[in-house]
């Protein structure tokens, strides 16, 4: 469910500066650090300074002084030395394998840094035009390679100021809303109160009917009263949706319903009201949510008014669940906020509309008892007389069970059903309320729709994410790229379609949720549910056509796609199954079965089930031959066969229980045997570790004194940094190719964010990539514009390079995009320079051409380093290794491939010595 750049920052890092940070000159938008790598630039040269010295902003070279030093006591040393800790430690010092007392050391010498970078403010997005509104049909063509001229002018890559303004007016990009359609005009009084445009028509007489039926609704509504639950708040009385949750009188059903190219035609401006209020109408109110959701949530949420929207809006972004009237938390918080002129009628109309729902009698008993609190359930088994089992305080789930047995074991209650129970615990509650289940349901439908381009996490999650992208992008605080954003529904063509994908995610989070509590029977139970839902899907001709349809790079939005990755992702839960032991042999040969459903793990597929046969069945020529079968297979790709290859020699050269001699021989033919050897070289590092608890699974933390008696503490690259430094590299970054690779996209910006009919490439403008990003797609569209623009890269000199990638800056600058802004920066440019002129431009070509032809398989795995002598014009990338740490075979690949494109590699072991005490030190200088 990939559907994000891999530079983009993590939604969960987004977050917002405090009113003191802002200011005219400064970035309105941070990056939590606490999750990103080394900062940018090492200078290898590593020196003590004052206790006052603080590390730069990220995106500023770090000079050799720019050690923190912290104070450290140690017996073998003078007390006037420090241990100096590397910028990689300071940063993330919890990722590392020190104790606690040095961890809090490092955090109380950290100074908060303010990020000095200017952003360029967001263009003011505007609605797409109806001249680029097309029907659904016409954009399911057949992928063909195109050619498209470029122009030969170093002048022309990147359009002018002028150009691009103007292209902007053509495009209009902005919030997606079309909705007002005839069918919504003849149903809906669109009024300036809500702010809402609409087309001007002449009303029909059924229209006039209309409005005066709804007019006779609303004399209805303000005649109703509200009653006083408590002394501070009053909220109306108790609503109890229908059975449907629709408001039958509000919603007509027409005769004849009007074709998507006329909805995409209409446009709605969306004003008025506060963020969650335009929030909840921008992902409602869209031509396509008449077709694939409940068609009365658009006129329900038409018919809001903004102070109800913003109540509805909060209430949507919390946990689903009852929320009581006193609590801090609860009701008691929108009153306070003073969010509309009448509270207590806004409640009232959000009940009548059957928005929300006031009736606790409509909840289970089990709920409503949860809904109390642990003093409460007490109060309450002494009015009904239940007496705890044991001298123990019972827990709060034991005191619900309590309660829940003795309505099972008696039919009444102090001599009534347990409705009295329930009325003693709405008495205790006062007054609750929680959404309608049927109304979220749609909304939530809504938000599927309208983020299943740009959204990648936790369902859980998905509400508030979606949010704060909205509100940052209205206020000028996020900006995404201008391109030509195509308003149709891809892989929704039903509501079925659109119910059946919603399911599917929920399973996800269902399965997940049950793994973070640690819970695997259940969360086995619902892989279950997950692998006949799947089987299912794949027997219906009709979803398994439609889905074929689609380019591999749209497969991905729908049920079926999503119930294979769930299935794959977790096999090992599925391995510890105690009731059916073959379950996880029969979900990998079914996938493997019906492999056009997971096309990119296929070789992996069939690596789980080779170690599914020789682990848990103990049928090792089984494994090797689940093997051989995919080496056989021609579409794997040369990542997958050397994979496969390097499983294939583990069961040629074992030494107990062996192969049968016929199938050594045949995996032998298909093993891809490569003769050459990764250059590499072997270091020693002293290694701090630590015996507290839950100190496994982080870093090692490396030792260096120097020769004032200073120690430095460094994580495993820094050492290699180190070690590079004293063989003549007095330059090197630790970036795992984020610089070299944010470079080469640069110069391709106009490429990768231009339109190319008939592709559906953008959908929604909070794209940070087109939807075809790191699939071979990408590049079969793209070809000849892309050979076009290396042809000309390649007659370029540094300078002419180093001039686009600094006009990509002025322009792009923070731009939500693949480029990792972080790296590639004004400031930078003067590193980016020297590192060209140390590559060269064609090993520089070969890498980013690579990486667009392949990037599911290129876009990561390149070396952690790469070191640079500027005064001698050379460089290597450097595959660091520690202790008990072995290459992947996407590391060995990309150092073949730039072993093959002429640049220098070589894989750093560094080998761990010494030991358990911190005060242990050894000079290595």
């Amino acid at each position: 469910m990939d559907s994000t750049s891999p530079f983009t920052p993590k939604r969960s890092r987004i977050k917002r500066k405090t009113s003191g940070e802002i200011n005219s000159v400064s970035r309105t938008l941070l990056f939590d650090d606490s999750h990103s790598r080394s900062p940018f630039n090492k200078n290898l040269e590593f020196s003590p300074l004052s206790q006052q010295a603080i590390l730069p902003c990220e995106n500023e070279l770090i000079k050799p002084e720019q050690i923190t030093p912290i104070k450290m006591e140690h017996s073998d040393f003078k007390k006037n030395n420090k241990i100096l800790v590397s910028p990689s430690i300071k940063n993330r010092p919890n990722r590392f394998n020190i104790d606690e007392e040095t961890k809090i050391s490092i955090k109380s010498s950290s100074r908060k840094r303010n990020s000095s970078n200017n952003s360029t403010p967001s263009k003011k997005f505007k609605s797409i035009g109806s001249e680029n509104c097309k029907p659904i049909t016409y954009y399911f063509q057949p992928i063909q390679k195109i050619t498209l001229p470029l122009t030969n002018k170093i002048d022309d890559y990147f359009k002018s100021a002028t150009e691009q303004r103007s292209n902007e007016e053509k495009i209009k990009i902005n919030i997606e809303s079309t909705v007002k359609s005839e069918f919504l005009t003849n149903n809906v009084d669109f009024s300036k109160e809500n702010h809402i445009k609409s087309p001007t028509t002449a009303l029909s007489p059924h229209t006039q009917n209309r409005k005066k039926k709804n007019s006779k609704i609303t004399d209805v509504k303000s005649q109703l009263s509200i009653e006083q639950v408590t002394k501070q708040l009053h909220f109306p009385s108790q609503v109890t949706p229908t059975k449907n949750g629709k408001i039958n009188h509000i919603m007509n059903t027409p005769t004849k319903s009007p074709r998507i190219i006329d909805l995409l035609q209409n446009k709605v401006t969306i004003t008025g009201g506060d963020t969650y209020s335009r929030f909840i109408k921008y992902i409602v109110l869209k031509a396509e949510i008449f077709f694939l959701c409940e068609d009365g949530i658009m006129t329900i949420i038409d018919s809001c008014t903004d102070d109800e929207l913003k109540i509805f809006g909060r209430l949507i972004a919390r946990k689903h669940g009852w929320i009581r009237a006193d609590e801090p938390d609860g009701l008691k918080k929108y009153k306070e906020l003073n969010l509309c002129h009448d509270f207590d009628s806004v409640l009232m109309s959000l009940a009548t509309k059957q928005l929300i729902n006031t009736d606790v009698y409509s909840c289970e008993l089990d709920c409503l008892l949860n809904i109390l609190k642990a003093h409460e359930l007490k109060k309450l088994q002494k009015t009904f007389k239940i007496n705890s089992a044991s001298n123990k305080s019972q827990t709060k789930p034991e005191m619900i069970k309590s309660f829940m047995n003795l309505v099972n074991k008696q039919r009444t209650i102090r001599g009534n059903s347990s409705t009295n129970l329930k009325e003693c615990i709405k008495k205790i509650l006062g007054y609750c309320l929680k959404l309608s289940d049927s109304i979220r349901d749609d909304i939530m439908s809504c938000l599927i729709y309208e983020s299943y381009p740009y959204f990648n996490g936790d369902e859980k999650d998905r509400f508030r994410d979606c949010f704060t992208k909205f509100s940052m992008v209205e206020k000028k605080e996020l900006k995404f790229p201008t391109f030509n954003v195509k308003r149709v529904s891809i892989n929704f063509n039903s509501k079925d379609s659109l119910e059946m994908y919603k399911n599917a995610l929920n399973l996800r989070q269902e399965v997940q949720l049950s793994l973070e509590k640690k819970d695997h029977e259940n969360a086995i139970k619902v892989l279950k549910v997950v692998f006949e839902k799947f089987k299912s899907a794949v027997h219906d001709k009709c979803i398994r056509d439609s889905f074929l349809e689609l380019p591999t790079y749209l497969r991905k939005y729908s049920a079926v796609s999503v119930y294979a990755h769930v299935l794959f992702k977790n096999i090992s839960i599925l391995k510890k199954s105690t009731a059916n032991k073959n379950l996880a042999k029969e979900v990998l040969e079914y996938l493997l079965k019906h492999k056009e459903f997971s096309m990119s793990k296929i070789p992996d597929l069939h690596i789980e089930l080779a170690k599914v046969f020789e682990s848990q069945f103990k049928q090792l020529n089984n494994a090797a031959t689940v093997i051989l079968d995919g080496l056989k297979d021609k579409t794997i790709s040369e990542l997958g066969h050397q994979m496969l290859s390097s499983r294939a020699m583990i069961y040629v050269n074992r030494k107990i229980r062996k192969l049968d001699d016929n199938l050594k021989e045949e995996l032998l033919t298909f093993i891809s045997n490569t003769k050459k050897q990764l250059p590499n070289t072997t270091i020693n590092g002293k290694i701090i570790s630590t015996t507290e608890k839950n100190s496994s699974g982080r870093k090692q933390v490396y030792s260096k004194k120097i020769k004032n008696g200073d120690v430095l503490y460094m994580s495993v690259e820094d050492l290699a940094l180190s070690h590079y430094k004293s063989q003549g590299f007095s330059n090197g970054i630790h970036d795992e190719g984020q610089l070299i690779k944010s470079m080469f996209l640069l110069c391709f910006w106009d490429i990768i964010y231009d339109s190319y009919p008939s592709y559906i490439l953008f959908i929604s403008q909070y794209q940070d990539c087109p939807l075809d990003w790191r699939s071979r797609h990408f590049y079969n569209i793209r070809e000849q514009r892309i050979k076009d623009r290396m042809a000309e890269l390649k007659l370029m000199t540094v300078n002419q390079i180093c001039d686009i990638l600094k006009t990509g800056c002025d322009k792009y600058y923070e731009t939500q995009s693949v480029i990792n802004w972080k790296f590639m920066n004004d400031e930078n440019l003067p590193i980016c320079k020297i590192i060209l002129e140390c590559v060269g431009i064609e090993v520089f070509l070969a890498i980013g051409n690579q990486i667009l032809k392949d990037g599911r398989v290129y876009m990561y795995g390149m070396p952690d380093l790469i070191v640079w002598d500027a005064i001698n014009h050379r460089c290597m990338f450097v595959e660091v290794k520690g202790p008990n740490d072995k290459l992947s075979e996407r590391q060995t690949s990309w150092l073949f491939k730039l072993m093959e494109f002429g640049a220098n590699v070589e894989v750093c072991h560094v080998v761990g010595n010494g030991g358990k005490k911190k005060d242990n030190y050894e000079n290595m200088d």
